[in-house]
């Protein structure tokens, strides 16, 4: 539970817990990586303030920042890799602005970091959402914030990284549904082209849709970005669904706390129920099943 609640804990991904003795003050540190989705690469943080990149077959090590994004030396760096293991979301500070930080993606081929909000106010927690075309994360620009140490209030954002992805989130119901009809006659169409294919053709085009590279157009990325909660709360996390359709978030309230579900398509809102503790969301292998923990 404590490794959960400090955002580690991940099934799956390695960490090292160890322990120092050698001053007054006994204290523990906690190194973390994760492998990426094709099993290539292992990121990690290096040398405390740094996100590196390790090739997992031929050993060769790529230092993705140069430390200056991450004012503290804790080594306590969230980051999260995209569906296509070429991009890294994680949370940098820019122009000495600490302690507010802003989303960022890198690429880890190339080393280009591309800041999504430059917001000014606390952005936290990126997730890929909408199989990799969008970043969603919190943000308290909008809610009450964390002056004096008062705590703060987030809402849920979603930054889509190219124009084709926030065109269809800004369909209307009628019209969503219709495109969904033509993508699974277009999908179903695909799967007996490849049943007429041999098997090697048929194994190398799977292949292909698993690594198929994410699209992320720069031009105009901070206009696609949607505050989609209508309310800024307390919250803890939250969890989008894998079809992209429903929002999950958890709250805290002063009758305890609660999660919420938010219908991104209808703008449905509704408290589904009270729990009794529940920090974080985690998911099954198919992001179909969620599961809080806490």
């Amino acid at each position: 539970r404590y490794l959960q609640e400090m955002g580690y804990g991940e099934p799956g991904q390695p960490l090292l817990v160890y322990s120092h003795y050698d001053t007054d003050n006994t204290h523990l540190h906690i190194v973390t990586s994760r492998i990426s989705p094709d099993g290539k690469k292992m990121a990690f943080v290096y040398d405390r303030t740094k996100l590196a990149v390790m090739d997992l077959k031929s050993k060769k090590v790529k230092v993705l920042t140069d430390g200056t994004t991450t004012p503290e030396r804790n080594g306590s760096i969230g980051f999260v890799w995209s569906p296509d293991s070429k991009w890294l979301a994680t949370e940098i500070v820019t122009r000495k602005h600490e302690p507010y930080m802003d989303i960022a993606i890198i690429n880890v081929e190339t080393d280009e970091i591309i800041n999504l909000t430059a917001s000014g106010y606390t952005d936290g927690n990126p997730k890929w959402v909408l199989d990799g075309n969008a970043v969603a994360f919190v943000s308290e620009r909008y809610g009450m914030r964390n002056h004096a140490s008062w705590g703060s209030m987030d809402d849920v954002f979603i930054c889509f990284l190219n124009q084709d992805a926030y065109d269809r989130y800004r369909l209307s119901p009628e019209d969503y549904a219709l495109y969904k009809e033509v993508e699974k006659r277009q999908n179903k169409d695909a799967k007996s082209d490849k049943k007429k294919s041999d098997k090697k053709d048929a194994k190398s085009d799977d292949d292909s849709e698993e690594i198929k590279a994410i699209k992320v157009e720069k031009d105009g990325i901070i206009d696609r970005i949607v505050r989609v909660t209508p309310m800024s709360t307390a919250m803890t996390d939250y969890a989008v669904t894998a079809d992209g359709d429903n929002l999950y978030y958890i709250s805290r309230a002063q009758d305890g706390m609660q999660l919420w579900k938010l219908d991104l398509r209808k703008g449905d809102h509704r408290m589904v129920s009270k729990i009794s503790g529940g920090l974080y969301f985690t998911s099954d292998k198919d992001g179909k099943t969620l599961f809080v923990l806490g």
